[in-house]
């Protein structure tokens, strides 16, 4: 049973893009549990690496004791690809067992065992095709290098697929297992050419995990009920309709938007879905509401619309800039949106640097769970901003609530650009401790007068006086921080710490109210 050259560059070829799918399906599954921090991202490359490493040294010494034995190989990509199509199986088990670890921990054990297997298997198929390539020694390295450059061309040309085309469509699930079967097939059909009857078992198993896993349904309890759900650029996206469990008194119905196990946006289910549950929505149309009626506002990141809606209200002129084509989707299938707005589906710095525009208001609300954009929150990112703000217009960025302390790092060097930018900044405060508020930063060229601010919705509140909500920036302890900067990012490493706890009391409060999908 000897394959020739193309087929074995073939198998190379389908080896090397498997191995990207791996690892970007692999890192797309933790997000739901520990996030999409730089911290995530570290440990699958790292994890990635480490187990291509062990395949290798693995693969070379079966190599050389099963010389020329082309069934090492198809059993090798057997078993990666089986692996594969059991990463969306057991990353579900193994992240819920880990998500009260740490969030270094529990994502780097996660991926040990879940990840880090089909990757041992796929390190594995280099040496041994190089192996059955190589007849003399003048031709090892021509075999050598013809192979990783093929096993590398695969990589790349199913990242850039994976990224921009199969993610962003079809989730992450159904990608993982047809490459598991596309990667195992082969070897599977030349086994049973080759009279090897064992391989009729394989093959029902690899056939029979794919149609399981693919046809298989979660079960919600009775009061959470899922009106849509999907996987892709930002991660795992669900709208779900469930009781606001520790967020009011009488935890009354609402619709959430959740990415990644993060509630983004929540609205009443009695009001018709147009108005938000949480209070702190409120201090956005507030601190605007100086500005009169037919003001350019540009949103950079939708949510469900709430901001967008409450804007409407007022009268203003709205644009969007959403990077995920599906949060537009569902904002006005589930969120009441009205579909007339405008929404540019684009990076939002991108959209800084390229629009020509002017407006009076640009409000930065793109956080991803506890992900900070730090590309936008430079101080260059806030010069492409004043490029398009009108000479009395205003930023609002919306940020997490920590201030004091280690956790309060991140905040106070957002605060610390904004000045060094040349803006004038205030931080109003919404109501709660460090750990449950939030903090908008209000920054323009003059200062603003918001004593008359005049915005109310049903059920609220009305906030009569913003300036008791203003933090006192005299007190903030600014020293040792440094300016944000394009060429020197670290807002995710000051805010660690802070993102951490978040996270995991995030997942904390779905784990006890609801399943985790």
């Amino acid at each position: 049973m000897k394959p020739n050259h193309s087929f074995l560059y073939l198998l190379s070829f389908l080896e090397g893009g498997s191995v990207m799918v791996c690892e970007l399906v692999g890192a797309k599954m933790l997000a739901p549990f520990f996030g999409t921090s730089l911290y995530v991202w570290a440990a699958a490359l790292g994890l990635t690496l480490g187990g291509l490493t062990t395949g290798y040294f693995i693969g070379g010494r079966l190599s050389s004791k099963y010389s020329k034995d082309v069934r090492l190989l198809y059993y090798v990509l057997i078993c990666a690809a089986l692996f594969l199509i059991l990463m969306p199986i057991t990353s579900k088990w193994i992240m819920a067992a880990t998500i009260d670890m740490n969030l270094q921990t529990g994502a780097i054990l996660s991926l040990m065992i879940f990840m880090v297997p089909p990757l041992i298997f796929m390190g594995m198929t280099s040496p041994i095709i190089i192996n059955l390539l190589t007849y003399d020694a003048d031709n090892a390295g021509n075999s050598a290098g013809n192979v990783y450059a093929i096993s590398t061309l695969g990589g790349i040309l199913l990242t850039f697929l994976m990224g921009f085309y199969i993610i962003p469509n079809f989730g992450i699930t159904k990608p993982a297992i047809i490459t598991g079967c596309v990667l195992g097939l082969l070897p599977i059909i030349f086994l049973l050419k080759a009279n090897h009857k064992s391989t009729i078992g394989i093959f029902i198993l690899l056939f029979g995990l794919s149609s399981w896993k693919l046809n298989s349904k979660i079960e919600y309890p009775d009061n959470y009920q899922v009106l849509y759900e999907s996987e892709g650029i930002l991660g795992q996206v669900k709208v779900v309709d469930h009781p606001s469990y520790e967020i009011t008194t009488d935890a009354r119905m609402g619709r959430g938007l959740i990415v990644n196990n993060t509630l983004q946006t929540y609205v009443g289910a009695d009001q018709d879905y147009k108005y938000s549950i949480w209070s702190w929505a409120n201090y956005f149309p507030t601190a605007a509401s100086i500005f009169p009626k037919g003001s350019k506002v540009l949103l950079l990141g939708l949510g469900g619309g709430t901001i967008v809606k409450q804007f409407n209200r007022m009268g203003f002129d709205v644009d969007v800039v959403e990077i995920d084509q599906r949060i537009w989707d569902v904002s006005i299938e589930y969120f009441n949106m009205d579909p007339n707005t405008q929404v540019h589906i684009d990076d939002a710095r991108h959209f800084l640097k390229t629009v020509q525009k002017k407006y009076d208001i640009i409000v930065y609300d793109t956080f991803l769970s506890e992900s900070v954009p730090e590309h936008l929150l430079t101080k260059e990112g806030f010069k492409d901003a004043r490029r398009i703000l009108k000479p009395n217009g205003m930023i609002m960025t919306n940020f997490y609530g920590y201030l004091e302390g280690d956790k309060g790092k991140a905040a106070r060097s957002v605060f610390k650009t904004f000045l060094d930018a040349g803006f004038i900044t205030e931080i109003l405060a919404t109501p709660g401790t460090e750990e449950t508020r939030n903090l908008i930063f209000l920054a323009s060229d003059e200062e603003k007068d918001f004593t008359f601010t005049n915005y109310e919705e049903p059920g609220f509140l009305k906030i009569n006086n913003i300036y008791d909500h203003l933090i006192d920036t005299q007190k903030l302890d600014l020293d040792n921080l440094e300016v944000l900067t394009d060429e020197k990012p670290q807002l995710s490493k000051l805010y660690a710490k802070a993102a951490m706890g978040w996270k995991k009391s995030y997942n904390e409060y779905y784990r006890k109210h609801f399943t985790f999908n």
